[in-house]
């Protein structure tokens, strides 16, 4: 039994991007809104260092246990991910109180932590695991 192919698949038709513009939806809707997060791709330097760091520290800490997960504390673990998500945002076009929210390790610290702007966190959170969202065509001349 054959399989339907689409088309053709060419490589070069591809390629991954260092970073990627996240446009943020209304919590309620689910609409695109004008609000947008710019996020450092997987392949973007400065990401792969930290994702390098952080795999170092997990793979220590693992043999360091006997090759048992280690016990980690909740609060220790959602803090690493705010570094985390401070990290890998490049970039913004943010408002709040009708004010241009500028971009900033702490203005990002902020952000990300308001537990009543969850859903800016959790947004971005799944926009970091969304390949597609980091490649485009490639443009061929």
């Amino acid at each position: 039994m054959k399989e339907n192919l689409v088309s053709a698949f060419d490589l070069d038709d591809f390629e991954n991007l260092e970073q990627a513009v996240l446009t943020i939806k209304n919590p309620i809707t689910g609409e695109p809104t004008s609000a947008s997060i710019t996020l450092a791709s997987k392949e973007h330097p400065f990401r792969k260092k930290i994702d390098m760091s952080r795999a170092r520290k997990l793979r220590s800490a693992y043999l360091r246990n006997g090759n048992k997960m280690p016990n980690t504390d909740p609060l220790e673990e959602f803090d690493e991910e705010t570094d985390y998500l401070v990290g890998v945002t490049i970039g913004w076009n943010l408002t709040q109180g009708g004010k241009e929210l500028k971009l900033t390790p702490e203005s990002a610290r902020a952000l990300y932590t308001d537990s009543k702007k969850v859903f800016v966190r959790e947004q971005v959170l799944e926009a970091l695991n969304k390949n597609e969202l980091f490649i485009q065509n490639s443009v061929k001349a």
